[in-house]
Formats: C-alpha cells, sequence, structure tokens
C-alpha cells in the first residue's frame, strides 16, 4: 500500500482542489494522511469533512504550529503502506506523477525516487523565485552527490522503513534536504524523474525565505560535521 502524506497550513480554500486531484490520480491501495500543523483558517474542520467522505483518507491535528518537517515526522510515524509520498497541499506538484514516481521505482529498484524540477522545469514561475531555488540545489549537489539535481523539493517516493531507520531533526523545510543526504549516506540507491514545479493556485506559500537561508545554515553545518 502506498501513503500519501501532506502537511497543511492554512490551505482550507484549496482543499477540494487537493482531494479531487489525489483522488482523481489514484484509485486503489493506498491511503492519505493530512497532517494540520496548527491552522487558523478553517483547514481543521475542511480536513475533518473530507475524512467522513473518504474511508481511507486520515487527519492528524497538531494543536500549534510546528513546521512542515515536524508535519512530516508524524506522518511518516503514522503512515500504514510500505512506500510513502510527501505531497505538497497547493499541488505545486501534480498528484498524477506519482504514478511516474512509482514506475521509475519498478524499472530501477530504486529505495528513494525524487521529483526534480530542475529536470521538469518550472513553467510560470518568475526567474527572481527559481534563481535562489537553483543556487541552493547546486549549492547540495557540489556538498554531498553530483549526480542528483534536486535536493530542496519534497514530492519523493520512500520506502517508509527507510525514514524510520534515520534521525530526522529538522522541523522546517530543509527537512528535505536532511531526509535525502542522511539517506544516501546510509548506502540507499536514489533516482530522479523530471517533474514540473506549478505555479500555486490557491492560497499563499508558507515559505519564509530568511528564516530558511538560516536553517540551511544550520543544517549544513550539522551534517558536515557529523561527517567528520
Amino acid at each position: 500500500m502506498l501513503t500519501v502524506i501532506v502537511p497543511c497550513l492554512n490551505e482550507a480554500e484549496g482543499l477540494q482542489r487537493l482531494e479531487e486531484g489525489i483522488y482523481n490520480a489514484l484509485k486503489e491501495d493506498f491511503e492519505v494522511l493530512a497532517i494540520d500543523d496548527g491552522s487558523t483558517d478553517g483547514t481543521r474542520a475542511g480536513l475533518d469533512e473530507v475524512a467522513k467522505r473518504r474511508n481511507n483518507f486520515r487527519v492528524f491535528h497538531h494543536d500549534a504550529n510546528q513546521g512542515i518537517g515536524a508535519s512530516l515526522k508524524t506522518g511518516i510515524r503514522e503512515a500504514q503502506g510500505e512506500w510513502l509520498v510527501f505531497l505538497d497541499a497547493d499541488l505545486t506538484f501534480a498528484p498524477e506523477k506519482i504514478a511516474a514516481l512509482i514506475k521509475k521505482q519498478l524499472e530501477t529498484g530504486a529505495d528513494c525516487v525524487s521529483g526534480s524540477p530542475l529536470l521538469g522545469g518550472m513553467p510560470g514561475i518568475p526567474f527572481v523565485r527559481r534563481l535562489p531555488s537553483l543556487l541552493m540545489n547546486v549549492f547540495y549537489r557540489g556538498l554531498f552527490d553530483q549526480s542528483l539535481t534536486s535536493f530542496t523539493p519534497m514530492f519523493r517516493l520512500y520506502r517508509t522503513a527507510d525514514l524510520r531507520e534515520i534521525r530526522i531533526n529538522s522541523d522546517g523545510f530543509e527537512v528535505s534536504v536532511e531526509i535525502l543526504v542522511r539517506l544516501l549516506r546510509a548506502g540507499k540507491k536514489v533516482a530522479e524523474i523530471p517533474v514540473p514545479l506549478l505555479v500555486r493556485q490557491t492560497g499563499t506559500s508558507k515559505l519564509q525565505r530568511w528564516r530558511e537561508l538560516r536553517a540551511h545554515g544550520a543544517l549544513t553545518w550539522r551534517l558536515l560535521t557529523q561527517a567528520r
């Protein structure tokens, strides 16, 4: 079974689109875990309503905002599937691309398959917003693995057991980098496929650039000092 983990923070406006996107893309043998990370806009009630309609849709609530990394860790702990996918609630990665992740895993036997917007493109996203992502991923490639293009995006397929075996400290957006680096260091095979990063249609981004820059700096220090 596949578990789809969706962290949500103030995404009430887009919940109908999220539900339709997932259930149109996936037909059988899956569950959805939605993690409400202290939302204040009706997301909590909206997710609970979806759970009433869908018997394979489970909701977990954080009473206060803890960060996207904390939401992913809740999902990892509660997942019932052998495999899991992290999916952004704003659908900037299309749910129908989950099938491509699974296909690549079957073809390669990879332990992790990552969707790469550096291979798939970022249609409609201004260059001034793309540039920080491009630079950050070039930086991480140079430090950890030149064969991979994308370290920061969340959209990936994992073995659930692998994620439960590694230590995940990050609570913010930098968690995607930490997970990937720890899997590489554990000798896991990682494959990539091109997946476009789309423009958010509802709500607003929760990413705070200066906070994330500081968090990435702290994570890099931890990873490099632990390597030594």
